[in-house]
Protein backbone atom coordinates (compact mmCIF):
# COMPACT_ATOMS: atom_id res chain seq x y z
CA UNK A 1 0.00 0.00 0.00
CA UNK A 2 1.67 3.27 -0.82
CA UNK A 3 2.17 5.65 2.03
CA UNK A 4 1.95 8.75 -0.21
CA UNK A 5 -0.27 11.48 1.04
CA UNK A 6 -1.23 13.85 -2.10
CA UNK A 7 -0.54 17.77 -1.23
CA UNK A 8 -3.96 19.10 -1.70
CA UNK A 9 -4.74 22.62 -2.36
CA UNK A 10 -6.94 25.05 -1.67
CA UNK A 11 -7.57 27.83 -4.28
CA UNK A 12 -9.62 30.87 -3.06
CA UNK A 13 -10.24 33.55 -5.80
CA UNK A 14 -11.29 37.06 -5.74
CA UNK A 15 -14.90 39.13 -5.46
CA UNK A 16 -14.43 41.31 -2.39
CA UNK A 17 -17.87 41.15 0.02
CA UNK A 18 -18.24 38.06 -1.93
CA UNK A 19 -15.84 35.92 0.03
CA UNK A 20 -17.86 35.48 2.64
CA UNK A 21 -19.08 32.29 0.52
CA UNK A 22 -16.01 30.66 0.97
CA UNK A 23 -16.41 31.30 4.57
CA UNK A 24 -19.63 28.63 4.41
CA UNK A 25 -18.00 26.35 2.49
CA UNK A 26 -15.28 25.78 4.78
CA UNK A 27 -17.63 26.04 7.40
CA UNK A 28 -19.57 22.87 6.21
CA UNK A 29 -16.41 20.74 5.60
CA UNK A 30 -14.88 21.98 8.85
CA UNK A 31 -17.75 20.10 10.42
CA UNK A 32 -16.98 17.03 8.48
CA UNK A 33 -13.59 16.60 10.68
CA UNK A 34 -13.08 15.55 14.26
CA UNK A 35 -12.75 18.76 16.49
CA UNK A 36 -8.96 18.23 16.73
CA UNK A 37 -7.34 17.65 13.37
CA UNK A 38 -4.96 18.78 11.04
CA UNK A 39 -5.83 20.86 7.92
CA UNK A 40 -6.89 18.74 4.63
CA UNK A 41 -5.22 21.38 3.07
CA UNK A 42 -1.13 21.98 2.43
CA UNK A 43 -1.07 24.04 0.05
CA UNK A 44 -2.90 27.76 0.00
CA UNK A 45 -3.20 30.23 -2.66
CA UNK A 46 -5.68 33.40 -2.87
CA UNK A 47 -5.89 36.53 -4.55
CA UNK A 48 -7.76 39.32 -3.40
CA UNK A 49 -10.12 38.53 -0.76
CA UNK A 50 -9.88 35.17 -1.34
CA UNK A 51 -6.08 35.81 -0.13
CA UNK A 52 -6.96 37.02 3.56
CA UNK A 53 -9.04 34.05 3.49
CA UNK A 54 -6.49 31.71 2.80
CA UNK A 55 -4.00 33.86 4.87
CA UNK A 56 -6.20 33.17 8.13
CA UNK A 57 -7.31 29.84 7.28
CA UNK A 58 -2.84 28.79 6.60
CA UNK A 59 -1.95 30.44 9.74
CA UNK A 60 -4.15 27.20 11.51
CA UNK A 61 -2.99 24.80 9.09
CA UNK A 62 -2.52 22.57 12.32
CA UNK A 63 -6.26 22.93 13.42
CA UNK A 64 -8.58 23.30 10.69
CA UNK A 65 -11.42 23.44 12.73
CA UNK A 66 -10.71 26.30 14.73
CA UNK A 67 -9.04 28.15 12.14
CA UNK A 68 -12.17 28.15 10.26
CA UNK A 69 -14.18 28.89 13.63
CA UNK A 70 -11.91 32.22 13.92
CA UNK A 71 -12.46 33.09 10.16
CA UNK A 72 -15.99 32.57 10.80
CA UNK A 73 -16.26 34.57 14.07
CA UNK A 74 -14.48 37.54 11.88
CA UNK A 75 -16.99 37.43 8.99
CA UNK A 76 -19.87 37.17 11.35
CA UNK A 77 -18.83 40.48 12.94
CA UNK A 78 -17.71 42.13 9.85
CA UNK A 79 -19.18 45.48 8.71
CA UNK A 80 -18.73 48.60 6.13
CA UNK A 81 -17.15 50.64 8.76
CA UNK A 82 -13.86 47.98 9.08
CA UNK A 83 -13.27 47.97 5.29
CA UNK A 84 -13.08 51.47 4.41
CA UNK A 85 -14.15 54.97 6.08
CA UNK A 86 -17.85 55.41 5.64
CA UNK A 87 -18.63 57.67 7.74
CA UNK A 88 -19.39 61.66 6.12
CA UNK A 89 -16.54 63.02 7.50
CA UNK A 90 -14.06 60.16 7.08
CA UNK A 91 -15.14 60.07 3.05
CA UNK A 92 -14.89 63.63 2.60
CA UNK A 93 -11.57 64.38 4.15
CA UNK A 94 -9.93 61.12 2.19
CA UNK A 95 -11.98 62.82 -1.15
CA UNK A 96 -10.61 66.26 -0.17
CA UNK A 97 -6.94 64.81 0.42
CA UNK A 98 -7.07 62.84 -3.06
CA UNK A 99 -7.98 66.27 -5.13
CA UNK A 100 -5.57 68.23 -3.15
CA UNK A 101 -2.19 65.73 -3.92
CA UNK A 102 -3.42 65.92 -7.67
CA UNK A 103 -2.67 69.88 -7.70
CA UNK A 104 0.38 69.10 -5.95
CA UNK A 105 3.76 70.59 -7.45
CA UNK A 106 4.86 67.06 -9.58
CA UNK A 107 8.18 67.53 -7.44
CA UNK A 108 6.23 66.56 -4.37
CA UNK A 109 5.63 62.21 -4.08
CA UNK A 110 1.68 61.87 -3.99
CA UNK A 111 0.26 58.89 -2.67
CA UNK A 112 -2.04 56.14 -5.04
CA UNK A 113 -5.21 56.85 -6.07
CA UNK A 114 -8.56 55.37 -4.31
CA UNK A 115 -12.12 56.23 -4.28
CA UNK A 116 -12.47 54.79 -0.79
CA UNK A 117 -10.05 55.03 2.31
CA UNK A 118 -8.83 51.18 3.22
CA UNK A 119 -6.73 51.99 6.76
CA UNK A 120 -9.64 50.51 8.50
CA UNK A 121 -8.66 46.90 6.60
CA UNK A 122 -5.19 47.99 7.46
CA UNK A 123 -5.89 47.87 10.85
CA UNK A 124 -8.23 44.75 11.08
CA UNK A 125 -5.22 42.79 9.36
CA UNK A 126 -2.95 43.77 11.89
CA UNK A 127 -5.40 43.27 14.51
CA UNK A 128 -6.61 39.28 13.40
CA UNK A 129 -3.50 38.05 11.55
CA UNK A 130 -0.84 36.61 13.16
CA UNK A 131 1.77 36.04 10.22
CA UNK A 132 4.63 34.39 12.49
CA UNK A 133 2.40 31.38 12.93
CA UNK A 134 2.92 31.08 9.40
CA UNK A 135 6.83 30.10 10.33
CA UNK A 136 5.52 27.49 13.22
CA UNK A 137 3.13 25.81 10.46
CA UNK A 138 5.81 25.09 8.16
CA UNK A 139 8.71 23.93 10.58
CA UNK A 140 5.67 21.36 11.81
CA UNK A 141 4.96 20.41 8.38
CA UNK A 142 1.14 21.26 8.52
CA UNK A 143 1.53 24.34 5.48
CA UNK A 144 3.91 23.63 2.26
CA UNK A 145 2.87 26.68 0.74
CA UNK A 146 1.06 30.00 0.69
CA UNK A 147 0.68 32.12 -2.28
CA UNK A 148 -0.96 35.73 -2.03
CA UNK A 149 -1.28 37.16 -6.25
CA UNK A 150 -1.22 41.18 -6.45
CA UNK A 151 -0.76 42.93 -9.93
CA UNK A 152 2.57 44.86 -10.26
CA UNK A 153 1.08 48.28 -11.72
CA UNK A 154 4.91 49.00 -12.91
CA UNK A 155 5.81 46.03 -14.86
CA UNK A 156 2.20 44.99 -15.62
CA UNK A 157 3.21 41.37 -14.25
CA UNK A 158 0.65 38.98 -11.83
CA UNK A 159 3.35 38.24 -8.63
CA UNK A 160 2.66 35.24 -6.69
CA UNK A 161 4.34 35.98 -3.16
CA UNK A 162 4.76 32.56 -1.70
CA UNK A 163 5.87 32.01 1.79
CA UNK A 164 6.53 28.15 1.73
CA UNK A 165 8.83 24.78 2.02
CA UNK A 166 12.65 25.40 0.98
CA UNK A 167 11.70 22.53 -2.24
CA UNK A 168 9.31 25.01 -3.70
CA UNK A 169 11.54 27.02 -6.40
CA UNK A 170 10.65 30.33 -7.85
CA UNK A 171 8.92 30.46 -11.35
CA UNK A 172 8.76 33.04 -14.38
CA UNK A 173 6.19 32.66 -16.75
CA UNK A 174 4.82 34.74 -19.30
CA UNK A 175 4.19 38.07 -17.46
CA UNK A 176 3.58 36.23 -14.20
CA UNK A 177 6.47 35.40 -11.94
CA UNK A 178 6.45 33.57 -8.27
CA UNK A 179 8.36 35.33 -5.78
CA UNK A 180 9.35 33.77 -2.17
CA UNK A 181 8.74 36.24 0.33
CA UNK A 182 7.54 36.49 3.82
CA UNK A 183 4.13 37.56 3.47
CA UNK A 184 2.74 40.32 5.49
CA UNK A 185 -0.26 42.91 5.89
CA UNK A 186 0.94 44.87 2.92
CA UNK A 187 0.50 42.12 0.32
CA UNK A 188 -2.75 41.03 1.96
CA UNK A 189 -4.07 45.23 1.08
CA UNK A 190 -1.70 44.94 -2.56
CA UNK A 191 -3.66 41.90 -3.77
CA UNK A 192 -7.30 43.21 -2.57
CA UNK A 193 -7.02 46.58 -3.70
CA UNK A 194 -9.73 46.65 -5.97
CA UNK A 195 -8.65 49.72 -9.18
CA UNK A 196 -9.70 52.79 -8.72
CA UNK A 197 -11.73 51.88 -5.55
CA UNK A 198 -8.91 51.16 -3.26
CA UNK A 199 -5.04 52.82 -3.21
CA UNK A 200 -2.38 50.67 -4.96
CA UNK A 201 0.10 49.00 -1.91
CA UNK A 202 3.62 49.60 -2.05
CA UNK A 203 5.96 46.60 -1.38
CA UNK A 204 9.56 47.25 -2.04
CA UNK A 205 9.56 50.46 -4.12
CA UNK A 206 7.25 49.09 -6.56
CA UNK A 207 2.99 49.37 -6.37
CA UNK A 208 0.95 46.62 -6.71
CA UNK A 209 -3.15 46.31 -7.07
CA UNK A 210 -5.87 43.72 -7.18
CA UNK A 211 -4.40 40.55 -7.91
CA UNK A 212 -7.06 39.36 -10.07
CA UNK A 213 -5.92 42.33 -12.53
CA UNK A 214 -3.18 40.47 -14.68
CA UNK A 215 -3.58 36.80 -13.27
CA UNK A 216 -3.83 34.95 -16.19
CA UNK A 217 -3.36 31.68 -14.50
CA UNK A 218 -5.19 31.44 -11.32
CA UNK A 219 -4.35 28.08 -10.74
CA UNK A 220 -0.45 28.05 -11.30
CA UNK A 221 0.75 29.44 -8.18
CA UNK A 222 -1.18 26.28 -6.22
CA UNK A 223 0.51 23.64 -9.13
CA UNK A 224 3.88 25.70 -8.97
CA UNK A 225 3.76 24.57 -5.02
CA UNK A 226 3.10 20.91 -6.01
CA UNK A 227 -0.33 20.95 -5.62
CA UNK A 228 -1.78 17.16 -6.68
CA UNK A 229 -5.67 17.84 -6.01
CA UNK A 230 -7.20 21.29 -5.84
CA UNK A 231 -10.29 22.79 -4.59
CA UNK A 232 -11.44 25.90 -6.35
CA UNK A 233 -13.90 28.16 -4.24
CA UNK A 234 -14.93 30.57 -7.10
CA UNK A 235 -17.13 33.31 -6.70
CA UNK A 236 -18.18 33.86 -9.96
CA UNK A 237 -22.11 32.99 -10.39
CA UNK A 238 -22.21 32.06 -13.85
CA UNK A 239 -23.37 34.34 -17.36
CA UNK A 240 -26.96 35.84 -16.98
CA UNK A 241 -29.44 34.14 -19.47
CA UNK A 242 -31.93 36.22 -21.53
CA UNK A 243 -34.98 35.78 -19.26
CA UNK A 244 -33.48 37.98 -16.58
CA UNK A 245 -31.02 40.68 -19.00
CA UNK A 246 -31.62 44.15 -18.63
CA UNK A 247 -32.74 45.74 -21.97
CA UNK A 248 -32.18 49.07 -21.21
CA UNK A 249 -28.48 50.92 -22.62
CA UNK A 250 -25.64 50.26 -19.65
CA UNK A 251 -25.02 52.93 -17.13
CA UNK A 252 -22.11 53.28 -14.68
CA UNK A 253 -23.49 50.67 -12.79
CA UNK A 254 -23.55 48.18 -15.22
CA UNK A 255 -20.19 48.97 -16.65
CA UNK A 256 -19.20 48.76 -13.16
CA UNK A 257 -20.52 45.79 -12.43
CA UNK A 258 -19.16 44.43 -15.96
CA UNK A 259 -15.77 45.55 -15.00
CA UNK A 260 -15.65 43.78 -11.55
CA UNK A 261 -16.45 40.78 -13.30
CA UNK A 262 -14.19 41.26 -15.77
CA UNK A 263 -11.40 41.73 -13.31
CA UNK A 264 -12.60 38.37 -11.52
CA UNK A 265 -14.09 35.51 -13.54
CA UNK A 266 -12.75 35.87 -17.13
CA UNK A 267 -9.51 33.19 -16.97
CA UNK A 268 -10.04 30.45 -14.33
CA UNK A 269 -12.33 28.67 -17.26
CA UNK A 270 -9.61 28.70 -19.58
CA UNK A 271 -6.53 27.87 -17.24
CA UNK A 272 -9.12 24.75 -16.17
CA UNK A 273 -9.65 23.76 -19.61
CA UNK A 274 -5.50 23.71 -20.38
CA UNK A 275 -5.59 21.83 -16.98
CA UNK A 276 -7.67 19.12 -18.35
CA UNK A 277 -5.32 19.32 -21.71
CA UNK A 278 -2.41 18.80 -19.80
CA UNK A 279 -3.83 15.83 -17.73
CA UNK A 280 -5.34 13.98 -20.82
CA UNK A 281 -1.47 14.58 -22.15
CA UNK A 282 -0.20 13.01 -18.71
CA UNK A 283 -2.55 9.88 -19.65
CA UNK A 284 -1.26 9.62 -22.93
CA UNK A 285 2.28 8.88 -21.79
CA UNK A 286 4.64 6.54 -20.31
CA UNK A 287 6.22 7.07 -16.97
CA UNK A 288 9.40 7.96 -18.17
CA UNK A 289 7.98 10.63 -20.45
CA UNK A 290 6.09 12.00 -17.75
CA UNK A 291 8.95 12.60 -15.63
CA UNK A 292 11.27 13.87 -18.47
CA UNK A 293 8.63 16.49 -19.11
CA UNK A 294 7.89 16.97 -15.68
CA UNK A 295 4.11 16.10 -15.89
CA UNK A 296 1.98 15.10 -13.29
CA UNK A 297 -1.87 14.91 -13.12
CA UNK A 298 -3.91 17.44 -10.99
CA UNK A 299 -7.40 16.63 -10.01
CA UNK A 300 -9.84 19.23 -9.32
CA UNK A 301 -13.13 20.24 -8.16
CA UNK A 302 -14.58 23.25 -8.91
CA UNK A 303 -17.08 24.79 -6.67
CA UNK A 304 -19.15 28.02 -7.14
CA UNK A 305 -22.35 29.84 -6.10
CA UNK A 306 -25.70 28.13 -7.22
CA UNK A 307 -27.47 30.94 -6.84
CA UNK A 308 -26.73 34.82 -8.24
CA UNK A 309 -25.56 37.44 -5.95
CA UNK A 310 -26.89 40.00 -7.03
CA UNK A 311 -30.92 39.60 -6.07
CA UNK A 312 -29.32 39.05 -2.37
CA UNK A 313 -27.36 42.29 -2.94
CA UNK A 314 -30.08 44.80 -3.72
CA UNK A 315 -32.26 43.40 -1.12
CA UNK A 316 -29.54 44.40 1.68
CA UNK A 317 -28.33 47.39 -0.17
CA UNK A 318 -29.96 49.68 2.29
CA UNK A 319 -27.96 48.82 4.95
CA UNK A 320 -24.73 50.06 3.43
CA UNK A 321 -24.14 53.23 5.59
CA UNK A 322 -25.52 56.46 3.71
CA UNK A 323 -22.54 58.51 2.72
CA UNK A 324 -21.42 55.52 1.39
CA UNK A 325 -24.01 55.02 -0.72
CA UNK A 326 -24.33 58.51 -1.69
CA UNK A 327 -20.67 58.34 -2.82
CA UNK A 328 -21.76 55.65 -5.22
CA UNK A 329 -25.29 57.41 -6.57
CA UNK A 330 -23.20 60.56 -7.41
CA UNK A 331 -20.74 58.23 -9.64
CA UNK A 332 -23.78 57.05 -11.49
CA UNK A 333 -23.71 53.77 -9.09
CA UNK A 334 -27.05 52.26 -7.99
CA UNK A 335 -27.76 48.80 -6.86
CA UNK A 336 -31.51 49.50 -8.02
CA UNK A 337 -30.32 49.67 -11.94
CA UNK A 338 -27.41 47.04 -11.51
CA UNK A 339 -26.47 45.29 -8.12
CA UNK A 340 -22.95 43.41 -9.20
CA UNK A 341 -21.28 46.11 -8.24
CA UNK A 342 -22.74 46.75 -4.93
CA UNK A 343 -22.11 42.40 -4.34
CA UNK A 344 -18.30 43.25 -4.23
CA UNK A 345 -18.86 46.57 -1.62
CA UNK A 346 -21.47 45.10 0.28
CA UNK A 347 -19.66 44.17 3.57
CA UNK A 348 -22.70 44.74 5.71
CA UNK A 349 -23.81 41.53 8.16
CA UNK A 350 -27.18 40.99 7.06
CA UNK A 351 -25.50 40.51 3.77
CA UNK A 352 -22.49 38.64 4.78
CA UNK A 353 -24.53 36.29 6.54
CA UNK A 354 -26.59 35.19 3.33
CA UNK A 355 -23.57 34.34 1.28
CA UNK A 356 -22.06 32.40 4.22
CA UNK A 357 -25.06 30.07 4.27
CA UNK A 358 -25.43 29.84 0.35
CA UNK A 359 -21.96 28.41 0.51
CA UNK A 360 -22.93 26.18 3.69
CA UNK A 361 -25.83 24.86 2.11
CA UNK A 362 -23.86 24.25 -1.55
CA UNK A 363 -21.19 22.61 0.54
CA UNK A 364 -23.60 20.29 1.96
CA UNK A 365 -25.21 19.48 -1.81
CA UNK A 366 -21.51 18.66 -3.20
CA UNK A 367 -20.10 16.26 -0.08
CA UNK A 368 -19.77 13.46 -1.94
CA UNK A 369 -17.56 14.95 -4.56
CA UNK A 370 -15.54 17.49 -2.01
CA UNK A 371 -14.55 14.41 0.23
CA UNK A 372 -13.55 12.07 -2.42
CA UNK A 373 -11.43 14.90 -3.42
CA UNK A 374 -10.08 15.17 -0.17
CA UNK A 375 -10.22 11.73 1.36
CA UNK A 376 -7.92 8.95 -0.30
Amino acid sequence: MSTHKPKIALVLTGGGARAAYQVGVLAAIAEWYPRVHTSPFTIYSGTSAGAINAVSLASYASSFRLGVKKLSWLWHRLDTSRIFASQPLGLLSHLASQTGQRFQSRYQPTSPFGLLNNRPLRELLNQTINFNKLNYQLLSGHLHGLSVTASNYQTGQSVSFFQGDASISPWERARAVGRRSQLSTEHLLASSAIPFVFPASRIGHEFYGDGAIHQIAPLRPAIKMGAERILILDLTTGIRTAGNIDPSAPGLAMLGGHLMNAIFADTLSADLENLQRMNQIHLALNDAQRHQLGLRKVNVLHLRPSVPFEPVAKRFYRHMPFAARALLRLLGINASQDATFASYLLFEPAYLRQLIDIGYQDAQNHRSQILSLLIE
